[in-house]
C-alpha cells in the first residue's frame, strides 16, 4: 500500500514538473502566454539588437581592434546634388594615410565645383601637433600648432566666438563612442525599463493580428505619463554612479575638457533638467506612439509617432543596412539665422537616411551614408562613401621634421593678417577700417 502511495506521489511530482517545464518552454520560447506589454518589450529589444548589430558586431569589433595597431589608407567622398539641378553638384574628396600605433597621419581634401578644385588642403598630424597647408594661403609652408589650449589660440588670431572650438582636437574612436558592452546594456535595461513600465499599464499597449504570421504591436502614452517617466528616470540617474560614469566617459571621448565629462557637473545638469521637467504642464492626451511590425519572430520595422510633430520609421533591410525615414513633419520652416536654426532646418527637412557598413576579408571597411533633404522648392541629396583598408606598411607619410612650417602660436597676429589678406586678396590693411 505504501509503495503504491509513493509511486502515486512520484507520478504527481513528475506530472507537475513536466507541466511547469512545458509552460516554461511555451512562455520563454513562444509568445502564447505573454501579455501585450511583454510582447512589446520583447520585440522592441530584438529590434534594438538588430539595428545595433549593423554598427557594431563581433566582426566590426575585431576589425577595429586590429586597426588600432596598424597602418591604414582611407579614401572618402561627399557628393551634394539636387533633384532639379538647381544647385550644381558639389564633390568633397578626402584621403588619409597613417599609423595608429605610432600616432601620425597625413590628410588631404578638396572641393570640386563646376569642374574646378577649391580649398585644396593638406594636414599633417604628428603626435600632439597639427600642420596645415592650404593652396589659397600658401603653397610653400605649413602653419603648425600644438594640440592644446585651442580656444585661447583661436581668440589670439581674431576669432571672437570660440564656443564651438574645443580646447583640444580628439581622434574619436567612433566604435568605442557609440557602442556599449552587453553587460552594461543589460544592467541599464534592468534598472530603467521597470521605471517606464511603472507608469505605462497593459491597457496602453495594443496588439493587432494582421495575419497568421504578421502582428502589429503598439504602445501609446500621454504627455503626463512621459513626464512622470522622465522625472523618475532622471531621479534614478543622478544617483546611478555606473551609468553616469559611462556617459561622462563617452562625453570625454568627444571633448576631454567638457564640463559635462565630470561626474559632479553632469549630475548637477541632471538635477537641473529634472526640476525643469517637473515645472512643465502635461495633459492626459496621447502624445507618443511606438509601433512594431512583426513578421513571424522577426521585426520588419519600428515606427515612432510624435503627435502633431512627426513620424520616424527605422528599418533594418539586411545584415548591413539600416534605413531611417522621417515624414509628416509639422511646422518645418526654413531659417538660416544662426547655427542652431540652420541645424533645425536641416534636421526637420531630412526625409530619409540610409546607412550601410561592410567588412571585407577582415581588413577593408566600406561605409555608405545617404541623406535626402526635401526643402520644398528643391530636394537635396548628400551621398557619403568611405573605404578604409588596413595595411602592413604605408609609404610616403610626411612627418613634421620633413617640412617647413610657421608656428601659429608664436606668429599668430602676423599669420592671421597674411592669411586674411591672401583670401580676400587685399594688399594691406588700412588703419581704422573694419574688414
Amino acid at each position: 500500500m505504501n509503495n503504491k502511495r509513493i509511486a502515486k506521489g512520484i507520478l504527481i511530482i513528475v506530472v507537475i514538473i513536466l507541466s511547469f517545464s512545458v509552460l516554461g518552454i511555451v512562455y520563454f520560447k513562444t509568445d502564447l502566454l505573454k501579455t501585450k506589454e511583454q510582447l512589446f518589450w520583447k520585440y522592441l529589444l530584438i529590434e534594438k539588437d538588430n539595428i545595433v548589430s549593423v554598427f557594431s558586431n563581433d566582426e566590426i569589433k575585431e576589425y577595429n581592434s586590429k586597426l588600432q595597431k596598424s597602418s591604414y589608407i582611407k579614401e572618402g567622398s561627399i557628393t551634394i546634388s539636387s533633384k532639379s539641378k538647381l544647385i550644381s553638384p558639389i564633390n568633397i574628396k578626402a584621403s588619409e594615410k597613417g599609423n595608429n600605433k605610432e600616432d601620425y597621419k597625413n590628410l588631404s581634401f578638396s572641393i570640386e565645383y563646376k569642374n574646378k578644385n577649391y580649398a585644396n588642403t593638406s594636414i599633417i598630424k604628428d603626435e600632439n601637433y597639427y600642420f596645415i597647408k592650404n593652396d589659397d594661403i600658401s603653397n610653400d609652408y605649413y602653419i603648425g600648432f600644438e594640440n592644446k589650449n585651442l580656444k585661447q589660440l583661436a581668440s589670439s588670431i581674431g576669432i571672437n566666438n570660440t564656443e564651438f572650438i574645443p580646447d583640444q582636437i580628439n581622434d574619436i574612436d567612433y566604435l568605442d563612442l557609440f557602442t556599449i558592452e552587453d553587460k552594461e546594456i543589460n544592467r541599464i535595461l534592468k534598472k530603467y525599463i521597470p521605471i517606464c513600465r511603472k507608469h505605462v499599464k497593459n491597457r496602453d499597449y495594443n496588439k493587432e493580428e494582421i495575419s497568421k504570421d504578421y502582428t502589429v504591436l503598439e504602445l501609446n502614452i500621454t504627455r503626463e505619463q512621459l513626464k512622470n517617466v522622465l522625472i523618475d528616470v532622471l531621479d534614478e540617474l543622478k544617483d546611478d554612479r555606473e551609468t553616469v560614469d559611462l556617459i561622462c566617459y563617452k562625453i570625454r571621448k568627444v571633448d576631454k575638457n567638457s564640463q559635462y565629462g565630470k561626474i559632479d557637473n553632469f549630475r548637477e545638469k541632471v538635477i537641473e533638467l529634472k526640476e525643469y521637467i517637473e515645472k512643465q504642464e502635461a495633459d492626459s492626451e496621447q502624445f507618443l506612439s511606438i509601433i512594431i511590425y512583426k513578421n513571424k519572430n522577426n521585426v520588419e520595422k519600428a515606427e515612432i509617432i510624435l503627435k502633431d510633430d512627426r513620424k520616424i520609421s527605422i528599418e533594418k533591410q539586411d545584415d548591413d543596412k539600416v534605413v531611417i525615414k522621417q515624414y509628416d513633419v509639422k511646422n518645418k520652416g526654413i531659417s538660416f539665422k544662426g547655427t542652431r536654426e540652420i541645424f533645425r532646418t536641416i534636421f526637420n527637412n531630412i526625409t530619409e537616411i540610409t546607412f550601410e557598413k561592410h567588412i571585407k576579408n577582415g581588413d577593408t571597411n566600406n561605409v555608405e551614408f545617404n541623406i535626402v533633404c526635401d526643402l520644398g522648392i528643391e530636394t537635396l541629396y548628400l551621398k557619403y562613401n568611405y573605404v578604409e583598408q588596413i595595411k602592413n606598411n604605408v609609404d610616403d607619410i610626411i612627418r613634421k621634421d620633413e617640412i617647413d612650417y610657421i608656428d601659429l602660436k608664436e606668429k599668430a597676429n602676423e599669420t592671421y593678417k597674411n592669411a586674411v589678406e591672401k583670401v580676400l586678396r587685399i594688399e594691406t590693411f588700412l588703419s581704422g577700417k573694419k574688414y
